[in-house]
C-alpha cells in the first residue's frame, strides 16, 4: 500500500499504533455514525482492537486533513477477490461531519479508485447503504455507482427493519465518469 496525496487530504495506510488515537477522536463525531452500522469504540483499547479487527478484513487508509495533519476519516477496502472470473471488491468510508460537503471526500475517492482500479487491477467494487443515509447515495451515484439491489433487514441502531441498497461500480463505469473528479494529486 502506498500513502496518496492530494491538495487537500493524505491517504495514508492504516498503522494502528499510530492512527489510533486520532481515529478515536475522529469517530467520536456521533453524525458519521448516524446512518451506518459502524461500531463507535468507547475508549482508546476498543479503537485499538476495532482497528485490529479492520486490519484483518480490509485495506485501510486513514484520511488525514492536509491543513491540520489529523485524522478526518477512513477509507476501507474489502481485499480483492476472484468472483465469477472477475476482481472484486466491496468499500466502505466515512468522514468527519466538519469536512461535509468541502471536497475532502471527493478527493479522497478520486485517489482511492484510481489505485483500486490502476494499480490494484480491481474491476467491479460494491457499496451497500441503510435507507436514509441520502449522502452516501448521492455521493455513490456521482462516481457512477448503479443501484443493483434493494434488500431489507434490522438495522443495528434501530432495530428496525431497514431497506439497505447494493451499489456496484465497474471499471468501466469509473473510467467514464472520471473526468467529473476533482483537482490534480499524486503519488508517493
Amino acid at each position: 500500500m502506498i500513502t496518496m496525496n492530494g491538495k487537500l487530504i493524505t491517504l495514508e495506510p492504516l498503522v494502528v499504533d499510530k492512527h489510533a488515537k486520532g481515529y478515536f477522536e475522529m469517530s467520536q463525531d456521533v453524525l458519521i455514525h448516524r446512518y451506518t452500522g459502524n461500531t463507535v469504540p468507547k475508549n482508546l483499547d476498543e479503537t485499538i482492537a476495532l482497528l485490529k479487527k479492520y486490519e484483518e478484513y480490509f485495506i485501510n487508509w486513514m484520511i488525514l486533513s492536509n491543513e491540520t495533519h489529523k485524522i478526518i476519516g477512513i477509507l476501507r477496502l474489502g481485499k480483492p477477490e476472484m468472483e465469477n472470473g472477475v476482481l472484486v471488491a466491496g468499500e466502505s468510508e466515512f468522514l468527519s461531519s466538519r469536512y461535509w460537503r468541502k471536497g475532502h471526500m471527493k478527493e479522497a475517492k478520486k485517489l482511492f479508485y484510481s489505485y483500486v482500479f490502476d494499480t490494484l487491477s480491481v474491476e467491479m467494487l460494491y457499496a451497500d447503504v441503510w435507507e436514509g443515509n441520502v449522502n452516501s447515495i448521492k455521493s455513490l451515484e456521482s462516481y457512477g455507482y448503479k443501484l443493483i439491489e434493494t434488500t431489507a433487514g434490522i438495522f443495528a441502531k434501530t432495530g428496525k427493519c431497514t431497506k439497505k441498497y447494493i451499489f456496484s461500480l465497474s471499471k468501466e463505469d469509473y473510467k467514464l465518469n472520471a473526468g467529473k473528479s476533482c483537482a490534480e494529486s499524486s503519488y508517493k
